[in-house]
């Protein structure tokens, strides 16, 4: 499903379910974190209006991960 190149060592698993709300957490920081950098290139950058049309659409996007995230944490 995910492409991944090896399996997942089965005690990671183990270890990320006893920790979901911490994995989540930062996780919704990381989501954060990039809309966060996108807004900043589009107010730093504005006269270039494709690098704004796609960072924007970008922004949106990770604001959208962010509340996925946060509901699965609620």
């Amino acid at each position: 499903m995910l492409g991944l190149k090896l399996p997942t060592d089965p005690r990671w698993a183990n270890v990320a379910q006893m920790n979901l709300v911490e994995i989540l957490t930062d996780h919704a920081y990381c989501e954060q974190k990039a809309a966060s950098t996108a807004i900043s290139l589009i107010i730093n950058f504005p006269e270039f209006p494709e690098l704004v049309l796609a960072i924007s659409e970008l922004a949106q996007e990770e604001m959208s991960h962010i509340k996925m995230v946060h509901d699965l944490i609620i």
